[in-house]
């Protein structure tokens, strides 16, 4: 590697990457600020003095550092997603190596992590200065699970991706051993790197026996939707929080009888559906519009609204672990509540009306309201889910109707000329 080429390529990234760290700190610092501001008193000392206590501990196993990798490797993928269009063009015709390139853009993509390295840092210290146990093996695997991360995400061939993936764990335990491994799977990473052309790519092929249950399975629309919303999936459970965290205090803090213990747990897993669902719809419909374009590809209207509805379900399905705990009939009522609400909202997310929130208030009011009378008498969810298949053909009946080109009067003039 020579270090002209590696600086030259790295400060080619660092334009770029300067740029994606502003945006990245800026929402995840006052996220973390938001959520750490809404803890009670007490309860923020005792997390801080936790996560120091988590960071700079010599135990093998740490939720803390685990937590802090899994922060970093999202963040990486959201940088590296942002840095990729620099992998390409021009750039790769540089007298540069694939090795020193690959490098570069690790680099690139691990400047973007300084937030999180200063945080792990400052947790270090305070760690050190509370008389906790505190070991220098943590502030040594910092470094390499940023590498690590970003190695993953970069782009290159997934034998060097899968090394640097696996070298997060292995960092994160703060072992000798392990500290080891990942500085060598990360070598190897790095061996491997020079070790690919961009033109010997092939495009793998699935075996003819698999080819006409692929064609059968509304896979591509679910790749589309998913590539569209992006690394927000992994926030669309946020709302069931706001819902999740006052259930669980209400039970926890006071003395309900059985009826009432499970009417609380009803009427807080509703809400938490309703709010996933209605606002992994809502970011849908905001990153995945209804364009002219996915109407022309071979899948009819019902197709496409149902695949939409095993998106909605696949995501909100993990919020129906509470129905454990309630009785058969209050869990089947949560169930044909979540059923009722994937099926009816890819109809209203059928309209020409672009932004984060143009479901329609209708559609807000309607997804509250079914929830609230799920919630006080399990019999509604019941009939709701029976009637699914009626809200199916509605919805269906919208995106055959649908006009992409639909002429709204407040945005034209007079003469119906576009205003700009």
């Amino acid at each position: 590697m020579t270090v002209t080429g590696l600086g030259a390529s790295f400060r080619f990234h660092l334009a770029s990457s300067i740029r994606v760290t502003l945006g990245l700190v800026t929402f995840q610092l006052v996220l973390l600020l938001v959520v750490t501001a809404l803890q009670p008193a007490q309860a923020r000392e005792l997390l801080l003095k936790g996560l120091a206590a988590g960071i700079a501990t010599p135990d093998v196993f740490s939720a803390s550092r685990l937590g802090f990798a899994l922060w970093a490797v999202l963040a990486a993928a959201a940088a590296a997603r942002r840095l990729a269009p620099a992998h390409r063009g021009w750039h790769l015709h540089l007298p540069v190596d694939l090795r020193t390139r690959w490098a570069a853009g690790v680099l690139s993509v691990a400047s973007t992590l300084p937030h999180l390295a200063v945080l792990w840092i400052l947790l270090w210290i305070g760690a050190t200065l509370l008389g906790e146990p505190a070991s220098p093996r943590a502030l040594l695997a910092l470094p390499l699970v940023a590498l690590g991360a970003a190695g993953a995400w970069t782009p290159a061939p997934r034998r060097v991706r899968a090394c640097a993936a696996v070298a997060v764990p292995l960092a994160t335990s703060a072992s000798l051993p392990g500290l080891a491994a990942a500085t060598a799977l990360l070598a190897l990473a790095y061996f491997q790197s020079g070790r690919w052309l961009p033109s010997a790519v092939r495009v793998p092929v699935a075996p003819s026996s698999l080819r006409p249950l692929g064609r059968r399975l509304p896979t591509g629309q679910l790749v589309l939707s998913l590539r569209a919303l992006g690394l927000w999936i992994a926030l669309t459970h946020l709302p069931a929080v706001l819902f999740a965290a006052p259930t669980g205090l209400a039970l926890h803090n006071n003395e309900f009888t059985p009826d009432q213990s499970e009417l609380v747990l009803r009427l807080g897993t509703s809400l938490a559906i309703a709010a996933t669902v209605l606002g992994t719809a809502t970011l849908l419909n905001a990153r995945r519009p209804p364009w002219a374009w996915s109407r022309s590809l071979p899948w009819s209207a019902r197709r496409r609204v149902a695949t939409d509805a095993v998106l909605l379900l696949l995501v909100a399905s993990p919020l129906l672990i509470s129905a454990f705990y309630l009785p058969p009939s209050s869990g089947l009522s949560l169930l044909g509540l979540l059923v009722f609400l994937t099926i009816r909202l890819p109809g209203r997310m059928r309209n020409s009306l672009q932004g984060l929130t143009k479901l329609g208030a209708w559609t807000y009011i309607e997804t509250l309201l079914a929830a609230l009378l799920t919630a006080l008498q399990p019999l509604i969810g019941l009939a709701l889910a029976l009637a699914s298949p009626l809200f199916l053909e509605t919805s269906v009946r919208r995106e055959q109707s649908l006009k992409v080109g639909l002429y709204l009067e407040r945005r034209f003039d007079i003469a119906r000329e576009a205003e700009s």
